[in-house]
This record gives structure tokens, sequence and C-alpha cells, in this order.
């Protein structure tokens, strides 16, 4: 039997027209939607890319490279060193701001411009409480041409603002970094000092950023994408990746134009350390919109003399409601106070538990932080004049004598027993009021080599005895190259 297989051929699939444009169609908008996808992002960069340029040309041009000599007195002897810090140029006329710790207690300044030329520069006055300070350059010979950078308002700033930062890092001048604005209100507590012993931050709140900020690029300017300088880089974390504080713009200007014009910063001063409320309003009796706790007063100060104590409660300042109950907003109170004129009067409604009451009080001018320092080479020792903020920072209960900052190792005052902070009190049996009595007493006693001193000194509650020795090797200042030290705890 013969099987007869037929094989039958299977006809192409024919698809219906209209499917065929519709599957056109869906590529097609996939096509387009993908392009619209990636366009859109890829001149969103190069518009940031754009800003970042124009914002760059705008500041960089007024980008100054800052080499101040110092003098340091912490070792026990004079040493000069030179310090590496940055600048930005506010002013026609050459003023240009940077941070105070950087050239505040300059000797000697250096500048280099942006054209690499390099000229000389003059400190105008520092403001060690928000770590400013103006130097003027020296344009008498300089043939250049001079670049302005433009202030910015640092109330407008957002976290998340895109911003640059400029400066000197490690010596490395013209350098930019970029990042955003992490934080508007960092605060520091008012214990916090700079590396010459002032105490800093009190009235001002800082801008944090993870631009990078590193030691040289203090007192440079952060930027934001207009162009605008809206902070002066300061301090940097050093137990962090690229967390940095800024010093506000609207700040800077407020105090660069009292230094221009005036050459120093005058502030009021009651005498009282305040603390948040937040979560003590219940306990002194306090509603969460208004009140200002004060935890502790100074000894002779206005505050005191007016019989305030520690838990009182300030609700308004010559009819100003005031507020603090947390740590951001203690800045404002002190800054509120400090603004006004010394011997002002201030009128305080206070509450002390359930009672409510008026008080008058005269303010003070807030005087020097840091007194003028002196070398006593054949002692192995420096000193420095004991102002009255310094008498309240050390709780010292007399502004007599004078402190040791620095001790000379080896040494006669170092054999002797004398310290960093040791008030001395008496040179052999003359009692010692200022600098300028111990100072006199010391370049007596010094006259004759082979004569022995008995210093009297303070140490906290004690009083101890420490035996000097003229030591014949005068002065041996040294000098040395440093950047300017950033950390959020100096």
């Amino acid at each position: 039997m013969t099987i007869r297989v037929q094989t039958m051929q299977m006809a192409p699939a024919k698809i219906p027209y209209q499917r065929l444009i519709r599957r056109s169609l869906a590529g097609a908008t996939l096509a387009v939607f993908l392009l619209s996808a990636f366009y859109p992002a890829h001149l969103s960069a190069q518009s940031l890319q754009s800003k970042i340029y124009r914002a760059r040309d705008r500041v960089l041009p007024a980008l100054v490279h800052i080499q101040p000599v110092v003098s340091d007195y912490r070792t026990g002897k004079l040493q000069k060193q030179s310090v590496v810090g940055s600048g930005v140029i506010i002013h026609p006329a050459g003023y240009v701001v940077t941070n105070f710790h950087v050239a505040g207690k300059a000797d000697q300044i250096l500048c280099t411009l942006s054209d690499k030329e390099q000229v000389k520069a003059t400190l105008v006055g520092g403001d060690p409480p928000t770590d400013l300070a103006v130097i003027k350059l020296d344009l008498s010979e300089y043939k250049g041409q001079l670049y302005v950078a433009e202030f910015g308002d640092s109330d407008l700033l957002q976290v998340g603002q895109q911003v640059i930062a400029m400066g000197s890092p490690l010596a490395l001048a013209r350098s930019i970094t970029s990042g955003v604005i992490s934080t508007l209100d960092r605060y520091f507590p008012e214990d916090t000092r700079l590396p010459s012993g002032e105490r800093t931050g009190q009235y001002n709140l800082w801008l944090q950023t993870d631009a990078a900020i590193n030691p040289g690029n203090s007192g440079g300017p952060l930027v934001n994408l207009s162009g605008q300088v809206i902070g002066i880089n300061s301090r940097a974390s050093i137990f962090a990746n690229n967390i940095g504080f800024s010093i506000p713009s609207n700040i800077v200007r407020k105090i660069t134009d009292r230094l221009i014009t005036d050459g120093k910063v005058e502030r009021s001063w009651i005498g009282i350390h305040c603390q948040p409320l937040h979560e003590l309003e219940v306990f002194f009796g306090s509603s969460a919109e208004r009140g200002v706790l004060i935890s502790s007063i100074d000894p002779d100060s206005p505050a005191e003399a007016a019989l305030l104590r520690a838990g009182d409660i300030i609700e308004s300042i010559n009819g100003v409601t005031v507020s603090a109950r947390f740590v951001e907003e203690l800045p404002k109170i002190y800054r509120m106070i400090a603004d006004y004129p010394p011997r002002s009067e201030l009128s305080l409604v206070v509450r002390r538990r359930e009672e409510i009451f008026s008080v008058i009080t005269l303010t003070q001018r807030l005087g020097d932080l840091q007194g003028e320092d002196l070398e006593c080479p054949e002692w192995g020792f420096a000193v420095k004049a004991i102002t009255q903020q310094m008498a309240l920072d050390y709780q010292l209960s007399t502004s007599n004598g004078v402190f040791v900052s620095g001790v000379k190792r080896p040494g006669p005052a170092f054999s002797g027993g004398l310290r960093s902070g040791d008030i001395i009190i008496k040179i052999d049996d003359k009692r010692l009021a200022d600098l300028a009595s111990f100072s006199e007493a010391y370049q007596a006693a010094v006259t004759d080599s082979t004569a022995i001193s008995l210093l009297t000194v303070r140490r906290g509650q004690a009083v101890r005895f420490a035996l000097m020795k003229t030591e014949d090797s005068g002065s041996d200042s040294d000098q040395t190259i440093r950047d300017s030290g950033d950390s959020a705890s100096e």
C-alpha cells in the first residue's frame, strides 16, 4: 500500500494595516519619551555647570591669598608664625574681609591677588566674637585691576542650596569646591574659643556646608550660584568628612562696616548667661511663646546689681517680647543686648515663679577679651594682662596680677614650678596691680643677674611660691610657618 503524504506550506501571516500603524506609533511614542527624559536632564546638568562657571568668574578674581605673620606666646617665648589663610575683596578702596584667627593679631601681612601680584596689607580691625577681621591692601604701587565681590542675602538661603567654597586650602591658592547648604542655623556653645583663646560664636549662628573647607580656606568666601558672597568660611570639623562652617553674610556685612568705620566693634554687656527653655517651661511656669531662662549671673555685673537671679525668666526687653526655647535662639538674645550702646538703660520684664516684675539695668561696655602679651625671656615664660572678661572666664576674684600664658621648657620658670594658667600676684614683696606694675618689677629683678626672686602665684584656690633665677640667654624668638587652623572646637 502506498501512503502519500501531502506537505502543505503555510502562507505568511498577514498583519492588519491598522495594527501595524498602532505599533509604529507606540514605538515612536517610546522614543520620544526616552529622548524627553534624557535631554532635560542633560540640559539641566549643562545649566548647572554654566551657573557654577559664572559664579566662579564673578568672585574668583576678588579672592586673596593671605600670609600674615603673627606673634604667639603660648610656648613661653615669642614665636613669629607665618599663617596661611584666605580673604575676599569687598571694597574698591582695597578692604578685604577674612577671619580674626587668620589676621586679627598680625604684625605683617602679605597678600597675593588673582593676577599673582603680591602687595602688603595692614590690619584695619578685628572682632573675635564673630571671628572676623578686615585688612586693607596697599595699592600705592599696584598697577593691575582690582575686582570686588558682591554680598548676597544670607537670610534667603535654603537647606540643599548649591554653593561654592573658595580659598587656599593647605596653601593651595585659588581653589574651589562645591556642595550644598546642609544647615542654616548651626549653634556652637558660647565657650567655644579661637586658637588664641578668645570666645567666639556667642552672637551668631553658622552656615553648615559639605563643600570641602580645609586649613587655609579660613577667611575665603562661600558663594551662591548667582556669584554673591553669602558667607565667610571659618571652621571645619576634624572628625567628619567635609563638614564646614561659615559666618552668614548678613553678619559679615554688619561687622565689616563697623570695623571699617571704627576699627573695632563695641558691645554692651549685662552679665547674664542663658539656656534654652525647652522641656523646662512647666517647671519654671513659662509659656511656650515667650521667655529666656537665666542660668547664671556674672559677679559684679549690671544683672547682679539689678538683683536678677539664676532661674529668672526674662519675658521682654524694652517692650520687645523675647523667647529662647532652643539653643539656636540664644545668639539672637545676646546680640539684641550687645547691639545697644554701652550705658544704655534696659527695661526687663521678669518672671520669678508666680511673680512678674520689672527691673531697670544699665549696660556696660564689653571690654577686650584678651589682654596684651609680654615675654619674660630671662625667666622663660610669657604673661598677659588680665581683662575683666578674662577674670570672668577663669572665675578670678580680681583682675589684679598677670596671667601666665606660656612656660618655656626647659627654663627657670618651668624648673621653679610655674605653669600656664597661673596668676602671678607678687614679685618678692611688690604686689602687682596690672601688667605695667609687673613689667616694672620684672625689669628691676632681672637687672641683677645674680639675684633670685620669689613669685607669689595663685593656682585655682591655692597660693604657691616659685623661685626665679635669671637666665642669661636673651630672647630666642622662633619663626615658623603654618596653615590657619580650622576645627569645630577651637
